[in-house]
């Protein structure tokens, strides 16, 4: 099964009060995020819009990786697109 994006931020910009922002990024940065299903788990890409920065992490649950991006890059539940699964 290839991977498909659940839900997708195409344009995030990190507020300075993100505790475990990576230090790569100046806070403030601006990244496209998005949650991929691989058919087993999720996948939280995150690729940074004027830069070299890329993250990929795997994760068992939607939950989980909804809940890393919030600690990592600050967006709630609401902030997120969901995707319409075909």
């Amino acid at each position: 099964m290839p991977s498909m994006v659940v839900k997708q931020i195409r344009s995030w910009r990190i507020p300075q009060n993100v505790p475990n922002r990576p230090p790569e990024l100046a806070p403030g940065a601006t990244v496209r995020l998005a949650i991929e299903f691989d058919g087993h788990g999720y996948c939280l890409l995150a690729t940074e819009t004027d830069g070299d920065y890329t993250l990929s992490d795997w994760h068992p649950s939607l939950k989980a990786a909804e809940e890393k991006a919030t600690q990592t890059f600050g967006p709630k539940s609401k902030d997120w697109e969901t995707m319409e699964l075909k």
